[in-house]
């Protein structure tokens, strides 16, 4: 069963001021993290999902590149263009670019409570899913190809459609911090980072 680690780092970062992912956090740029996290997994292919105007600003990366034909339509239109592009995987993992706690441990797992029952997995905390850091099986293309034609955006109404696994995890659980402002940088000085 091939399970695909996709790295999502093509948005606007319009909070941010300036193309996030790139930003340096505990020696690497922040979409470094991820991708780490889903190396470490053995997870193949490895995937960085951006448009043309951002790929060049990566480093030389032994991965595959999506590029979008249109930017900025966010990660629903992200998904379904990568199990387009990817019919012979099963499972993609998919991981946003801008969580700096993003780890292997984690990754494996998730990874590891892929059952036949379910189109998803994906973790919560605190009441709220965390669909940019969440395992999809090729089941859910259908829905996506259907709500990517209505023009929908939101994983939350694709999630709506799947069998889902919920997966809780502790509040305090730092895996989930996403740097979208500036300001947002203040959550991680009391974490400690550790990519295992």
């Amino acid at each position: 069963m091939k399970i695909a680690g996709i790295v999502l780092a093509g948005g606007q970062s319009s909070r941010y001021g300036q193309p996030k992912m790139f930003e340096m956090f505990a020696g690497q740029p922040l979409y470094k993290h991820s991708l780490i996290a889903l190396q470490k997994n053995q997870l193949d292919p490895l995937i960085i999902a951006t448009n043309a105007h951002l790929q060049h600003q990566f480093g030389k990366e032994n991965v595959q590149w999506v590029i979008e034909k249109q930017p900025h339509q966010g990660p629903l239109f992200a998904l379904h263009h990568i199990m387009t592009a990817y019919p012979d995987v099963e499972w993609f993992f998919v991981v946003a670019s801008d969580m700096p706690y993003m780890n292997a441990k984690f990754i494996q797992k998730m990874s590891g409570l892929i059952h036949d029952t379910y189109d998803a997995i994906v973790p919560t905390q605190a009441l709220r899913d965390q669909p940019l850091a969440a395992l999809y099986r090729r089941t859910a293309l259908p829905k996506a190809t259907q709500l990517t034609a209505q023009n929908k955006r939101s994983m939350k109404v694709l999630l709506e459609q799947l069998r889902v696994c919920y997966v809780p995890f502790d509040d305090d659980c730092s895996t989930f911090i996403n740097i979208n402002a500036q300001q947002d940088w203040s959550q991680t000085s009391k974490k400690e980072f550790n990519n295992e």
